[in-house]
């Protein structure tokens, strides 16, 4: 089940199911329904306000599913995966006196570091000022090494033998050269694996610049 057909189950209508790719259906879709703010004074104008801000505070970019509805949405990305990783609705119903505010969360788990209901409730509690309890930071992505780390081999290498023929390293450990071949890098300590026309074992330098065995030598600009 995806994040946004589990949020529909629930009865919400967010928009975002075409954001979440293929792979996490096989994830665990949590969701929290069921609170319930009943206030016996203000307008629906100043519940949709409030609805807004208080999704504002935990998921970016609060928008009214249509102008005057009072369903407000947001949803938050894990930066790691780049995809949805948790999603809230907020919806506001007038009343005669007053109006009602009803709160809808889904997170997708594992991928999400905290669950819907705690989303759910610190939403509410923002809404009509309960105590707060703070959520599990979201993942930041692995910085990409700089210069010439000796713990890694991303970057661009040229080789010594043909200045021509260049490597780049990313950081998922994947590498293409110059005339756009494919392959994978492996480090274990000093000891480089290149998974490129064959596997080949070279030895790191000990300033991180170079690399050398099984007949390729290769410089780091850095």
């Amino acid at each position: 089940m995806s994040l946004r057909r589990g949020v529909r189950v629930a009865g919400a209508t967010l928009l975002f199911l075409s954001l979440v790719p293929a792979m996490v259906v096989l994830a665990r879709v949590e969701m929290s329904a069921g609170i319930r703010y009943v206030s016996a004074t203000g307008t629906a104008d100043e519940c949709s306000a409030k609805a807004k801000a208080s999704l504002e505070a935990y998921l970016p970019g609060a928008t009214e599913s249509s102008p005057g509805s009072g369903e407000w949405m947001a949803l938050g990305q894990n930066v790691v995966t780049g995809a949805p990783s948790s999603a809230a609705t907020v919806r506001c119903y007038p009343l005669p006196k007053g109006y009602v505010a009803t709160f809808i969360c889904a997170v997708q788990l594992p991928a999400n570091p905290f669950g819907a209901g705690p989303l759910c409730l610190d939403i509410a509690h923002k809404f009509y000022g309960g105590a707060i309890t703070p959520l599990a930071a979201m993942p930041t992505p692995t910085p990409v090494p700089s210069g010439c780390a000796t713990t890694s081999l991303v970057g661009t290498w040229v080789s010594d033998a043909d200045p021509k023929l260049t490597l780049t390293m990313d950081l998922a450990g994947g590498l293409t050269d110059s005339d756009g071949v494919s392959g994978n890098w492996n480090l274990d300590g000093t000891s480089a694996t290149l998974t490129y026309y064959g596997t080949h074992t070279l030895t790191l330098s000990a300033d991180g610049k170079h690399i050398r065995g099984s007949g390729y030598n290769f410089t780091r600009k850095c």
